[in-house]
């Protein structure tokens, strides 16, 4: 919820009011964008949750020294895989051909996010898992540059 949010949510939020707060988004974000998300399974056992929308949904982006998205684009707000022996293998390179897939189904034609230099640990992602998968740096920053992608068909 944090992108979502324009309260301080952190791990101090109460379980139930963050599943509330992440039900309330969901519903207003597909009523009005459609699809936003997906979780990646393998042999039952969840590996891989990605979530997108078009930047408006997310409030706080607003606030990042590489910010805002923009407003053509869509944002990347999560694409994680949280077990690390399950990251290097594919997973995160199916779930960007999913969203990208869908993006261009629906007429968007440009995807953005927030990518960490230098680290595995952010939702979504490091720089250079998306620099190989034709992103590039719309913004740079010290730790959070803005890359984007132009979709094609």
């Amino acid at each position: 919820m944090y992108w979502e949010s324009i309260k301080d949510f952190d791990e101090k939020v109460e379980q139930s009011e963050a599943e509330r707060m992440k039900s309330e988004w969901l519903k207003n974000t597909m009523e009005r964008f459609g699809t936003c998300g997906f979780i990646v399974y393998v042999d039952d056992n969840p590996v891989g949750y990605a979530q997108y929308a078009l930047p408006s949904f997310f409030p706080r982006v607003r606030e990042y020294p590489s910010g805002p998205p923009n407003d053509d684009a869509v944002f990347l707000s999560c694409l994680y895989i949280p077990k690390r022996e399950l990251r290097g293998i594919g997973i995160g390179k199916y779930m960007l051909q999913i969203i990208e897939s869908d993006l261009l189904k629906r007429g968007y034609s440009s995807l953005e996010t927030f990518a960490r230099k230098g680290s595995e640990s952010s939702p979504a992602g490091p720089l250079e898992f998306y620099l190989k998968h034709g992103f590039s740096v719309f913004r740079e920053c010290d730790e959070f540059p803005l890359v984007r992608k132009e979709l094609r068909k």
